[in-house]
């Protein structure tokens, strides 16, 4: 296998086509001959520091194109005569080509919520702002985040089922950010950081950035297994443990109360603290009260407003153990100083006149709609989710690989994420996730899953062996 490393720092644009765009280019000009065989997905994800699915793509783009080729077990490797560009190659792209990729139906990857129609609270909320004196939302605040913000929080937590003084919770920019901030005051460069073996691809791009060690842990249909954290806290060396335990990123499970409460026991045991993302919680009228509230000393909790009230707020709510607020609010101030003021008022006053709640409602039932969809588009499959989950998944039969899968989806203009861009550690298993929330109309979504469900009964063809 060659060790190649392309050079993207001059190409704009997306990464995977980047990718593909830089094999071609060391291609033509004889850096990479017929016959060479190149990296795997996860090898080369991990030195350009992307995802395996950027990889994934720009792969399948380059199959496209005619410059690789491959077969399943041998690997990926350059094609003869792939320097010589075919005719109806324009611009880095091939076109009126048998396998030329259909116009995009729907993008499947990304786990967006969709809009809700006449939704004007934004405009509504502008309106009444504009009447007031807001000078304080322009200057420095604590990094930690205004008072009236923090318990704001408290309410929208107390919600989750978390009762927490708002005195122990930091107002994030973003769950994303608050993962960071968790990571960073918590854990050191070669630290080791437990998760479950799939887990959101997110929390392993931090981990890059901040070169923490990663180990994945054994799941079942109910999420992480007590007994496999037990048995890696005992190997000393874990500091943390991330974790999704309400509608897991990508299965969609549920962790019981029976085993949070086992978990939290075996982190306090341990001193292994605990970081619970609980981003799709509110999904679930039903979940038990977050794994936080069984660990008192080790419990950190993370969740956003993104997916229950809307992206664009960017505010999301770290609650922390008692006389622990320090090392996060240094984290935050040494990150971004503070999350937007205007944007948490924002949040705040929609929590505390009951916007949010409404949110959550719609948020809910088109949640619940889309699940139906698809169980009934993909019925016939082995799909998973959770009833009112914002993505669900579609476990591959034989012969199908789940990167190839991806490839094809795409082609015909339905890109879906492979499991390689969850799985900590190689897998066997062959599924991919599909995010529901991302068409913003229904008709868009089933479509799309029409697609799905046809080409999951359909054979792998001979060429998509390749990727």
């Amino acid at each position: 296998m060659t060790i190649w490393h392309p050079n993207l720092s001059q190409r704009q644009g997306p990464r995977y086509l980047a990718i593909a765009e830089a094999l071609a280019a060391d291609i033509t000009a004889g850096r990479l001959s017929a016959g060479t065989r190149l990296p795997t997905h996860r090898d080369l994800a991990d030195r350009l520091g992307v995802t395996v699915g950027t990889v994934t793509r720009a792969y399948g783009e380059a199959a496209r194109r005619g410059l690789i080729g491959g077969e399943v077990g041998r690997g990926t490797y350059v094609r003869e005569h792939a320097g010589t560009l075919p005719r109806n190659f324009h611009h880095g792209t091939v076109i009126d080509t048998p396998r030329e990729q259909s116009e995009p139906i729907a993008d499947l990857r990304l786990n967006f919520v969709a809009p809700i129609p006449g939704d004007d609270n934004l405009n509504r909320m502008l309106v009444t702002l504009a009447g007031e004196q807001l000078d304080a939302l322009l200057q420095y605040q604590p990094p930690q985040g205004m008072p009236e913000h923090r318990v704001a929080a408290a309410i929208w937590l107390q919600r989750a089922g978390l009762a927490v003084d708002a005195g122990r919770i930091l107002v994030t920019a973003g769950a994303q950010h608050g993962m960071a901030v968790a990571l960073a005051a918590l854990l050191q460069p070669g630290d080791l950081l437990l998760t479950e073996a799939l887990t959101f691809p997110g929390v392993r791009s931090i981990a890059r950035l901040l070169q923490l060690r990663l180990q994945g842990l054994a799941m079942d249909a109910e999420g992480l297994l007590p007994d496999a954290f037990e048995s890696a806290c005992r190997q000393g060396s874990a500091k943390a443990v991330y974790c999704i335990p309400s509608i897991q990123n990508p299965t969609g499970s549920v962790m019981p109360a029976a085993r949070r409460q086992a978990i939290a026991e075996i982190a306090e045991r341990h001193g292994v603290a605990i970081i619970e993302d609980d981003v799709y919680g509110f999904l679930d009228e039903a979940a038990p009260p977050p794994l936080a509230s069984y660990a008192p000393t080790q419990g950190h909790y993370v969740t956003n407003l993104s997916k229950s009230i809307a992206p664009g707020l960017r505010v999301g709510y770290l609650a922390v153990p008692p006389g622990r607020v320090e090392p996060f609010r240094s984290a935050i101030q040494a990150t971004i100083w503070m999350a937007t003021p205007l944007a948490a008022e924002i949040a705040a006053r929609w929590i505390r006149d009951g916007t949010g709640v409404w949110y959550v409602e719609q948020r809910r039932k088109e949640a619940r709609e889309r699940q139906i969809l698809a169980r009934r588009l993909l019925g016939n499959r082995d799909y998973r989710a959770h009833p009112s989950s914002l993505h669900g998944w579609l476990r591959l039969p034989e012969p199908w690989r789940a990167e190839d899968f991806a490839t094809a989806a795409q082609e015909r203009g339905v890109p879906v994420t492979p499991i390689s861009a969850f799985a900590v550690a190689r897998t066997r298993e062959q599924a991919v996730r599909l995010a529901l929330g991302a068409p913003r109309e229904q008709a868009q979504l089933a479509k799309a899953l029409a697609v799905i469900g046809e080409l999951a009964a359909a054979e792998p063809q001979p060429y998509l062996a390749v990727v």
